[in-house]
C-alpha cells in the first residue's frame, strides 16, 4: 500500500509518516509539501490512501480533493483540518471524501482507518 501525506508542514508529514510506518502493509509513503505538485505527484505515485491537510494555504484544497476523487475513485482520503465544523464536514461528504478528522482531537485514529482499508 502506498500513501501520500500532504501537507504544509514538513514536520507534520514527517510525523503523520512515523505514525502509519509501522502498519501491516505500509510499502511506500510520499510526503508532499509544495503545493504546486500535489496533483502532479499523485498521478505519478497512484497512492492508496491520501492524508490531505485541507488548510493549506495558495491553492483549492477542495478541488484538488475532488480532483483525486474524480481521477483515483479507488483511493481513500482522509482530510485533516484543524476547523472541526459542520461546513467542512458537509463539503467533504460532497465530494465523497471518506473521512474529515479533527487534526488535533482525532489525529491517532488515522492508523486504525489504514489498517481497516484493503
Amino acid at each position: 500500500m502506498t500513501i501520500a501525506i500532504i501537507d504544509k508542514s514538513e514536520l507534520a508529514t514527517l510525523r503523520l509518516g512515523s505514525l502509519v510506518s509501522g502498519i501491516k502493509g505500509i510499502k511506500n509513503i510520499v510526503q508532499i509539501i509544495d503545493r504546486e505538485q500535489i496533483l502532479e505527484t499523485i498521478s505519478k505515485v497512484l497512492p492508496n490512501v491520501v492524508i490531505y491537510d485541507v488548510n493549506i494555504n495558495g491553492c483549492d484544497n477542495f478541488m484538488n480533493m475532488r480532483k483525486i476523487r474524480e481521477s483515483y475513485p479507488e483511493t481513500v482520503i482522509i482530510a485533516l483540518t484543524s476547523y472541526s465544523t459542520e461546513q467542512y464536514q458537509r463539503k467533504c461528504n460532497e465530494i465523497g471524501i471518506h473521512y474529515c478528522l479533527d487534526k488535533i482531537n482525532e489525529f491517532e485514529k488515522i492508523p486504525e482507518i489504514i489498517s481497516g482499508i484493503k
